[in-house]
Order: C-alpha cells, then structure tokens, then sequence
C-alpha cells in the first residue's frame, strides 16, 4: 500500500513496521493496521517517491520533481537507533563528515563535493548555529541535491539538509524509550500527544543523553532537549501551529590525530592529543517558530511561516598542530637532519617550537604543538517566510504558481581568544601526554567581531502540466543580500559594509511515460556571498559572491506495484568563480577558481516484499578544482569520496521479530594538498576509505513493548570519518567509533 507523504501518512506508514509500532502506541498501532472490515491488512509502507516534499515551494510528488530527492523516514531512523542527524545521513550518498576548525564544531559536511556547512533547515528555514543536532524530535530528514538558490537563497551548491520536525496529531501517542550501551551510553526519549479538541492537539518530545565513543577515551557527551509543539485548526482550511526547541549540550570533543607525510599519524585509535582537563564544546540552543495556512478555496492558498533562533556555543579544545622549525641548531638527532647554517631562513627548533616533518624525519622524533584555538558568541536569528499557492488553468495548460518572500535577519556576536600553542611544551607525536601541564583555559580576547546580514527576496515558481504526460518547471528568486562586519577591539578596528544582488534562476522538464514513472532534464543555480557563513573580512569583503550552475538528467520509477522506488541522476556542477588566494596580493583572495564535481547516483528505498525493506544508494564523483592548490595550478577538491555507497535491509518475520544489516562505504578521500614535508614536491593528503558494517535485531514482545539491539562497526574497523586539512602545518583527522552495541526498550501506552 502506497501512502501520501504528510504527518498522518507517516503515522500509516509506521503502523505495521513491527518494532516501530511502539511509537505510536499499541492501541493506535493495532486499529491502524485494520483495514475497515477489521481484517489485518498486512504490513504498510511508505514510498518515497510516492510522498511530498515537506516544501511550500515543491508542489509536485517527489517522483514528478526534477531534482535528486534523498528522504530518511522516521521508520528507518528507528530501526537504526539514529540520535543525531549525521547518523541519519549515513543513509545519504554524496555526503561525506569536515571535522572542526579553530572552534567550529558542530554538524559540518561536504554534500556532492562542496561545504554545506550554512546549508542545513528546520521546517523549510535556515537553521544558522554550531551545534550537534540530535534526531528526538525528527520526523525525517530531507536532502536537496545540487544548487537551489532558487527554493533556499545563499548557498546550496551541493544542496542542502532540511529537518522536517514532529507535529501535533489528532490520536493519542505515549511512546518512551530508554537505551543503554558499550559506549557507556545511557539515553532516554519520550513522544506525548494529546488531543484537545476536535481540532487541536499538543505534542511534547523530550530527550536526554550521556555516552563515551568507543575506542577514543576521554571523548565525552552529555545533551538534553525538549520539544514542545501546539496546533489549532487540524484538518480544517485554517490551521495555526506553535513550535519550540531547546537543546543543550556540553561536550569534551575530540579533534583526532593529524597527519604526517600525506597521511593520518600510524597511531593507535586510542591516541588522543586533547587536553582533557579543560577541553570543552558547549552549545544552547533555542528556537521558536509559529506557522499558519488558510485555504481560501479550491485553488488559492496561504502560508506564512516565522521563527526565532538564539544559538550560543563555548568552544575551548585541543588540536595537534607542528612548529615551523627547520633545522637543529646543536648535534643531530638522528642520522640526515637539517642543521642550521646560520642563513636567514633558519628557524631553529627551542623548546616551544617543535621540527617541523621534513622528509626524512623519523616518526619517534617527531613532536607536536598543542594547538589551543577558543571561541564563544551567540547567532541570533530571526526570518519570516510567506508563500501564496494558486492552482488554475490557462486553456490546456494546468498551472501551480508559487509566489513566495522572505526575510532573513542574522546576527553573529563573537568572542575569539588567544592561542596557547607557544606556551605548552610540545608532546610527541607518537605518545602524546594528555595530562601535560598547561596555563589554564584562554582568557585574552584577541578578536570580538560581530557580522550582521539581511536578506529580503521574492521569488516566483510555476509548474505547468501540459497534458498527462508533461510538465514545465520555471522559477526564479531575487536575494537582496546585506552584511556589515564591525571589530572594535584592540587597537585595529575594522568596519566593512558589503551588499549583494542576486537573481536566480532554475528550469526543468518532466516526461511521464506512465503514472509510476518519470524522466527529467534540470537545471539549477545558486550563488555564495562572502558573508555567507556570517563571516567577513578584509581579503574578501569587495568580491562579489562565487556563483554556479548544475545541470541534471535523470529518472525516478516506482516498481513492484508501489512498494519500491527506484531512482537514477547524472549531474553536472561547476563554479568558476570560486575565492582563492591572490597570486599578486597574498593577503586578498580573488575570484579566479574553479570548482568542478560530475557525477552520478543511483537510489533505491521502499520494500521488495512485504516483509522485505531496503534502502541503498550509490554515488560516484568526479571532483577537481584550479586555483586551490596555487593560481592556475590543478588539483583535488578535499574530502570528496570518487565512490561512496550505503545499504540498510531489514526483514519481519511476522513472529514479532525483526532482523537488519548495514553497509556503509566511503572511498579514499583527498584531505588537502602537502607541499612542506617533501619541499620542493606537492603531496595530496589522503584519508583511506573504508567499509563499516551494522547490524540491528527486534523483538515485538506485544501491542505495548518492544526491544531492539543495535550493533555498529562490528568488525571493528579503524577508520576515519571526519577530516579537515587547511595547510601542512594544521590538519587533523578524527577516528570513527570503535565496535558499539545499543539495546533500546520502547514502551508505547
């Protein structure tokens, strides 16, 4: 059975899906997995490309839509034991995890080949802020590929990551969950609703959560969030609905071990560089949005969505990071290494100012800095989106015209402070001491920016049906984007002021050769201001924003009478005009780059059986670049996999238990270019792919309580998920948990 995407068709959909049933409770679960003569009706399941985008501005099923669509139901982040939204997007190809630099943390992710690290949305809204986000209020996760400036504004060049967040329902719902770990972890999870009326309900979902990461000690989590939600008008032509979230966390985070020669450190995963006794990541987060939509009739409708965000975070950690000594002014350490000649370029090594790895080094000589970068500020938000939807025909032609605006008004109030690497004495780098005597945490301010932007934009998007069979997609958005920088600490103010005006446009064409296929043509752009990340400086403040184009060919297929979904891309994008560092002026950036990712994906999710789901994908890039490495010079794009694919299979066996496996693989990732540990050659840093397998075990003991067991990494693999490289000197790389096991119980009333 093929259901509607929408909240209640969500609910369907989970109905039947065994261990899953608890979340809706059992008394729900059971009468919805009747059909009206009371017979059971077997299991439902949902079809992805049957559903609808969660988008005001996406009219048209996912299958009619032209554009490479991936969505991670609620069902599958169940089965899986998602906590946090870069679990679920292990179910995503294309995406591969950056790891922090100079204070960032965070989500942070490279989406077909490009940042989208300001790419991530909450109900169709830009959710600015550093912070992990966890999944307890999710009801899926939608990712957008390929650029769509058009739907989102700045940014989006790869796509962009939406969370469509739990609604109020009109049937009760007391769904609990506690689960503990191998991790050390303890987590707890509650799902209320309530019905208030004919017409209003309120839901209310609450988590907390504690865990170590296996195989890093000291790395350490603790978060705990509530999500309060209100709706009048269900159902009915006028609804009315008020959201809040809250989460915090406090963290001590874990910034990996650091490359050497072109690839990480051969240490053991358990090596850790921080500093424990003082290494911290915290964040609190706050948001509150309100949404109304009226039907006026059978064609014309409006919505109109606010929300305001206050995001803190205090970040203080520990990275690896090496000197810039080049010769040894006393005897040898070791047989071959440089000495100091008294030339002018020699930097002798001191007791803070560790060798730098030149070719030759031996690895037990080697010692590193203990890089200390702190910050902490607040990102306040706060927007406005409204769209006016009409349905109508002009002779032949069906219409569904979009007329949309928004605002967007953003404020980043930072404090950075001063770095400690010149006054801890450095650790080896094969023995790092993580208990080693430092000067207590950072309390010089050096910096105090503050950034503000607003955005005001208007935006059109007709989709015309010509006949059964073809579809016409046109749109284009105008972004009035403005930022002003000011740092009036310390003894050099700067005040920078910078103002964009940016059309975008997008087309598609859709053929449908039957009900339950599609085939489609698009192209789309998107364009990336300087101040895009809430960021402006001196070197980039007078360029104009990068900007690119895709263009995609592909098809979208339903198959085994609905229940399975198949789908197909080619895609094309390139920018060429992306910020690189002057050649003349070394200070200023320039736009001379070129950013350039084809590639193709292929996607399969719904179910081959009844009792048999699945969900896979397959992406393979082709990333390169010019200007990144030096002006006119070719080379990689970082952290971006050639091949990368995942697949989640899960089998009912109609006896209350319920078994699932995992596969996920990365490729070897380039992490950034080396041109210092062999001087006079260029060295591409390289993050070794892998594969890391999962596995997943249910057991339905009635209408009322379930158990699920979850295994990850079950072989153990040593591996690396996140990397950030920006120069030979600084980069890092951060292990993947070692081997997991989770045992959840869910108690649904």
């Amino acid at each position: 059975m093929t259901i509607e995407f929408g909240p209640r068709g969500i609910a369907l959909g989970l109905a039947g899906v065994g261990i899953a049933s608890a979340s809706i409770g059992g008394a729900q679960a059971q009468t919805l997995s009747t059909d009206a003569a009371g017979a059971n009706s077997g299991i439902e399941t949902v079809n992805v490309t049957a559903q609808r985008s969660s988008l005001d501005t996406l009219t048209a099923k996912i299958q009619n839509t032209p554009q490479s669509i991936n969505i991670v139901p609620l069902e599958v982040m169940q089965q899986q034991g998602v906590a946090t939204l870069q679990d679920a997007l292990k179910n995503v190809p294309g995406i591969t995890l950056n790891a922090g630099e100079g204070g960032t943390h965070g989500d942070l992710v490279n989406l077909r080949g490009f940042s989208a690290g300001d790419d991530y949305f909450m109900d169709g809204l830009r959710d600015t802020g550093l912070y992990d986000r966890d999944s307890f209020d999710y009801e899926s996760v939608e990712v957008y590929k390929g650029p769509a400036s058009t739907l989102f504004g700045r940014g989006s060049t790869g796509g962009v990551i939406n969370q469509v967040l739990k609604n109020p329902q009109l049937y009760p719902i007391a769904n609990f969950q506690i689960t503990a770990g191998t991790n050390d972890e303890g987590r707890a999870t509650a799902d209320l609703n309530y019905v208030l009326g004919d017409t209003s309900a309120l839901r209310v979902n609450v988590m907390g959560q504690i865990n170590n990461v296996e195989g890093r000690p000291f790395a350490h989590n603790q978060r705990w969030g509530v999500a309060p939600a209100i709706a009048f008008g269900i159902g009915t032509d006028t609804t009315f609905s008020l959201k809040y979230l809250h989460q915090q966390e406090d963290n001590l985070p874990d910034y990996g071990i650091p490359f050497v020669f072109g690839k990480p450190a051969p240490v053991p995963r358990d090596t850790f560089y921080g500093l424990p006794a003082d290494d911290r990541f915290a964040a609190n987060v706050d948001v509150l949005a309100g949404r109304i939509e009226h039907k006026f009739n059978d064609w014309l409708s409006i919505s109109d969505t606010a929300r305001y965000g206050r995001y803190s975070f205090d970040s203080r950690q520990t990275a690896a990071i090496y000197g810039s000594a080049n010769c040894y002014a006393g005897a040898a350490p070791y047989a071959g290494a440089p000495l100091c000649t008294g030339a002018a370029a020699d930097v002798p090594v001191t007791t803070f100012n560790p060798l730098y790895p030149v070719a030759g080094t031996p690895l037990d000589k080697i010692d590193v800095l203990r890089d200390r970068p702190s910050s902490e500020g607040v990102i306040r938000t706060a927007m406005n989106n409204v769209n006016l939807t009409a349905d109508f025909n002009t002779g032949f032609l069906k219409h569904t015209l979009v007329f949309g605006g928004e605002y967007d008004r953003e404020t980043a109030s930072l404090t950075r402070f001063t770095n400690q690497n010149g006054q801890i004495i450095p650790t080896p780098l094969l023995d790092p001491d993580p208990f080693e005597t430092f000067p207590g945490h950072q309390t010089v301010v050096r910096q105090k920016p503050v950034t503000k932007t607003n955005t005001l934009s208007g935006y059109v998007i007709d989709t015309v049906d010509i006949g059964d069979q073809w579809s016409v997609i046109g749109g284009v958005r105008f972004d009035s984007f403005r930022a002003k920088f000011d740092q009036n600490f310390g003894a050099t103010h700067q005040h920078f002021k910078h103002t964009d005006n940016v059309a975008s446009p997008r087309a598609a064409l859709v053929y449908k050769p039957t009900e339950d296929a599609s085939v489609y043509f698009s192209y789309g752009t998107s364009y990336n201001p300087s101040a895009e990340n809430l960021s402006l400086a001196a070197s980039n403040k007078d360029l104009d924003p990068e900007k690119d184009r895709t263009f995609e060919v592909g098809g979208k297929a339903t198959a085994l009478n609905g229940l399975l979904g198949l789908t197909v891309a080619a895609f094309d994008t390139k920018m060429t005009n992306a910020r690189i560092t002057d050649p003349v002026v070394p200070s200023l950036q320039t736009l001379a780059g070129t950013l350039h990712v084809k590639g193709i994906e292929f996607g399969a999710q719904g179910h081959i059986t009844d009792n048999w789901e699945i969900v896979a994908g397959y992406t393979y890039l082709s990333p390169s670049s010019v200007g990144l490495v030096a002006a006119n010079v070719k080379g990689p794009i970082p952290n971006t996999a050639h091949n990368q694919a995942n697949l989640w299979t899960t089998y009912d066996f109609d006896d209350g238990f319920k078994a699932g496996v995992g596969v996920n693989y990365i490729g070897e990732r380039n992490a950034g270019i080396d041109n210092a540990s062999f001087p006079g050659t260029v060295v591409t840093a390289h993050a070794p792919g892998y594969t890391t397998l999962d596995a997943m075990l249910g057991w339905q003991v009635n209408d009322h309580l379930s158990f699920q067991l979850n295994g990850y990494n079950l072989t153990d693999k040593y591996y690396f998920a996140t990397t950030y490289f920006t120069r030979p000197g600084e980069n890092h790389t951060v292990p993947g948990p070692g081997r997991t096991v989770l045992l959840t119980a869910s108690l649904g009333l």
